[in-house]
């Protein structure tokens, strides 16, 4: 059973629920933007929600937060509630799992409080979030008294407009969290729980430019690094899961891994994996949608999956559309010259998102260039025309 919302789905995700006929809600997203395929298996909600109280394990996966509201006002399924706002509240999952993470300092603090907070008062570098984020919506690094002064001024101008694009379930401007910066290798995951065990089927690591970018530029996946990091982060899940007691559930995770091989959560997003169609890249690695393995409760074959791509690195990048100019279509020859190969590009016409081109990419896991490239790159020199 599947949520179609806002603020975007791939042709991939459509072609996918086409074939499998699985079962997708009746909303008004689905109703505006998928009235005339008659090939999916759409269904009114009175027979979704009784689908889903008849069935004992329900698999219920949705392709953003926009759907969240929903869930919580209209499924009755207390329990999955419960899961689902422990894992989206910041703060709330900070406080749950403290015995693990015992050295991560961390406050709340209300809006209204922010700018009467004294940041001399506690160690830096650290991060500001709202407590329910979404794209690094209203993320700061905060490292010293301006950068505090600064993130205050944008938040007041800025953030409190980009919050009103979301629905108050995905970026709750009413309070943020002031946490230890994490120093390390971050990290994306996506799994779900199978008696109570987590199953990873994508991990993507989430470079950056500098020590400031909070952007989601890029992410990328090869042979080495998932199987590094396969056993560790499983055993790692396992242990935050005696907590979370999470099951029949998929999730995407963001951490952490220090220089100390320590391992801390950035946040938990449940019910989908990652958003704006990073989990496809797995499609072009097994040829499988990631979907597959949650609604047919499977494994992904881990020794088989990098057959012939072992030196190779797939990358998912989103390229933002710069603020600097009025004008802003993408030039897709310019956009393919940053790509030794590029294995697909969805340029995309969403006035809901901020970002002009989604790209699927390869190239030698031996040459970082590209990566660095990429991570680089001014967005305002890939448009046709330049103000």
């Amino acid at each position: 059973m599947i949520l179609l919302e806002e603020p975007y789905i791939s042709q991939t995700l459509v072609d996918f629920l086409e074939k499998t006929k699985i079962p997708i809600l009746s909303n008004n997203f689905v109703r505006r933007t998928l009235s005339t395929n008659s090939n999916l298996n759409v269904i009114e909600e009175t027979d979704f929600i009784q689908l889903y109280r008849n069935s004992d394990y329900p698999k219920l996966y949705t392709v953003s937060e926009y759907a969240l509201d929903w869930i919580y006002k209209t499924l009755g399924d207390d329990k999955l509630t419960e899961k689902v706002s422990l894992m989206k509240d910041k703060a709330a999952f900070r406080r749950a799992s403290s015995c693990i993470y015992e050295d991560l300092c961390f406050l709340e603090i209300s809006y209204a409080n922010l700018a009467e907070f004294d940041i001399s008062t506690i160690a830096l570098p650290a991060v500001l979030k709202p407590s329910v984020g979404f794209l690094s919506a209203g993320v700061y690094t905060i490292t010293d008294k301006i950068d505090w002064e600064n993130a205050i001024t944008d938040i007041h101008r800025n953030f409190v407009r980009q919050a009103n694009s979301f629905p108050d379930d995905v970026v709750k401007d009413s309070s943020f969290i002031l946490e230890s910066y994490i120093q390390g290798r971050e990290f994306a995951i996506d799994l779900y729980f199978k008696n109570f065990d987590p199953v990873i089927i994508n991990i993507f690591e989430h470079p950056f430019s500098s020590g400031k970018d909070v952007s989601d530029r890029l992410y990328y996946t090869n042979k080495v690094l998932f199987d590094n990091y396969l056993s560790v982060f499983t055993e790692h899940i396992s242990r935050l899961n005696n907590v979370l007691k999470l099951d029949n559930i998929p999730v995407h995770i963001e951490l952490r891994v220090d220089e100390r091989n320590r391992i801390v959560p950035i946040e938990i997003n449940p019910l989908r994996f990652a958003g704006l169609c990073l989990n496809e890249l797995h499609c072009h690695i097994t040829g499988k949608h990631p979907l597959s393995y949650f609604f047919e409760s499977t494994i992904p074959d881990y020794t088989s999956m990098w057959n012939g791509k072992e030196n190779t690195t797939f990358c998912f990048s989103i390229f933002e559309k710069p603020e600097e100019v009025n004008d802003k279509q993408l030039d897709i020859n310019k956009l393919k010259k940053l790509f030794h190969k590029h294995l697909e590009i969805r340029a995309v016409n969403n006035s809901k998102l901020n970002i002009l081109a989604f790209v699927f990419s390869e190239t030698e896991t031996s040459d970082q260039t590209e990566i660095n490239n990429i991570l680089h790159i001014d967005t305002l020199h890939l448009l046709k025309y330049q103000a």
